[in-house]
């Protein structure tokens, strides 16, 4: 709690010195960078974990990589939080790749409608942790795409040389995965209706 407590007073310029005790291996300073990035940096994490891929196993790589790799940061491209979830997103993907396939069939829901000119519109006040439920409810290859194009700002020709596919298919995942997504918060929401009216 001490450590907590001490972050919470640094400002910008102490984090600079807490990343050059980082390059030292300097316990302390390691541990007050994990306190202060660790809870935004699961977010992330949560958003690539499957049954077999836990996010707090993806949160710990990440972390050893950070600390072992703390010397490549560099504080003119990039501040320090987006560089730790990038290392994020790519030990997520690269275990993902390890495991299986990340892509589906872009044919898996054919019944899903090809009008999406109002995607935003069933997206309005859904609270964080429920949108984060739904986009876990995805297949994996819709959902890895929508978590990279959508959340995390790659392009399709990044996510295609990311993940060895064609930027065609990146955009075909996209479609499929806005789809789904929509139609399962309008299924949430006539459940959800349903219920209110029978009590």
């Amino acid at each position: 709690m001490k450590i907590v407590s001490i972050f919470s007073k640094f400002k910008a310029k102490d984090l600079d010195t807490v990343i050059a005790g980082c390059l030292l291996k300097d316990e302390q300073c390691q541990q007050l960078l994990f306190n202060k990035f660790a809870p935004k940096i699961l977010t992330t994490c949560r958003r690539y974990e499957t049954a077999w891929l836990g996010a707090g196993d993806i949160l710990q790589e990440t972390f050893i990589l950070v600390f072992e790799k703390i010397a490549q940061y560099d504080a003119s491209k990039s501040a320090i939080e987006t560089w730790i979830n990038r290392i994020a997103i790519n030990t997520a993907l690269k275990a993902l790749r390890k495991k299986q396939p990340v892509l589906v069939d872009i044919d898996l829901i054919a019944d899903i409608p090809d009008d999406i000119a109002d995607e935003n519109a069933t997206m309005d006040d859904i609270s964080e942790e429920y949108l984060l439920a739904l986009i876990q409810a995805l297949p994996i290859g819709y959902r890895t795409v929508f978590n990279l194009y959508v959340i995390d700002g790659f392009g399709h020709q990044e996510i295609a040389d990311t993940l060895g596919i064609s930027p065609q298919t990146s955009k075909s995942q996209l479609f499929k995965a806005k789809a789904m997504l929509r139609r399962n918060l309008t299924n949430e929401k006539k459940t959800l209706n349903e219920l209110v009216s029978i009590i």
